[in-house]
């Protein structure tokens, strides 16, 4: 089992990393194993968000959960950039005294894909990277409107417009989120989401760009997510070197919430033989 050479603990002690530009980035290992995988949430969520998913990879991975800049016990360093969140996840890979795979959840993993050309992981583990050149741009007055609503005080109203109208998420299924555990953590978090919105918006068109990244890469997405997702991680996979595509049936763009198992199973299936 192995650790990070991270900043003496904290009184939380959870570890920490610093970045490049001198930003805490808190890591949780909350699972024990022979390989050591690092877990990023995508949007406006706490590193939480993969727990379930990570214990079913006990036994085999070390899984260490990850907060984004300014989300739950991680720091925030202004102005934000894109740019910031890929050398987080590279210093957090680099931390570590031996071979670390990495894996990102929608935003979280463009900021994994990101880290991968500053760093090499042992293998990248993608759910649905939104990567705009493979699907239409959101209008930048949506996203404008999602920060007005947050200005205004309306976090609920600004949750679900950015589920609506960035995600794609259909009325019945965002009925169904509305009641779920997270949607009080989205709410909270709201805030940091349209800035993210933003730079990945402004990725560019060619993902030639990502024809660099040689680590081996798992690209999953769920059967009823939305097309534009769907379409998002095919293009992903197909730009990337070395890349297998697997579709999970039936699930959709919160299953690491709705059906980690899955999830954790199709990891598991993927990394068996890279790890």
């Amino acid at each position: 089992m192995t650790g990070v050479s991270a900043t003496p603990a904290t009184v939380d002690r959870l570890p920490r990393v610093v970045s490049a530009d001198g930003t805490e980035i808190v890591l949780e290992r909350v699972t024990d194993g022979d390989h050591d995988l690092l877990l990023v949430p995508g949007g406006p969520s706490r590193r939480s968000r993969w727990a379930a998913v990570a214990a079913g990879l006990a036994g085999r991975w070390s899984c260490w959960l990850v907060d984004r800049r300014g989300k739950g016990d991680s720091g925030d360093t202004a102005p934000y950039a894109l740019e910031r969140e890929y050398e987080d996840l590279a210093a957090a890979v680099a931390s570590f005294p031996g071979p670390v795979a990495l894996a990102g959840h929608s935003s979280g993993a463009v900021c994994a894909l990101g880290a991968a050309g500053l760093v090499t992981p042992a293998a990248l583990v993608l759910y649905e990277p939104p990567w705009p050149a493979a699907r239409p741009r959101v209008p930048a007055e949506r996203i404008d409107a999602v920060d007005d609503l947050v200005a205004r005080g309306d976090r609920d109203a600004a949750v679900a417009l950015a589920f609506r109208e960035m995600v794609g998420v259909p009325e019945p299924v965002l009925a169904g989120l509305r009641r779920s555990p997270a949607w009080a953590e989205w709410t909270d978090l709201i805030h940091t989401w349209p800035r993210e919105m933003r730079a990945v918006e402004a990725l560019p068109d060619d993902l030639g760009v990502l024809g660099g990244i040689t680590a081996p890469a798992l690209v999953l997405s769920g059967g009823a997510s939305p097309e534009h997702l769907r379409v998002s991680s095919r293009a992903v996979a197909a730009a990337l070197p070395s890349a297998t595509a697997v579709e999970l049936r039936g699930q959709g763009h919160s299953a690491l919430a709705t059906a980690p198992g899955a999830v954790a199973a199709a990891i598991r299936d993927g990394l068996g033989e890279r790890s």
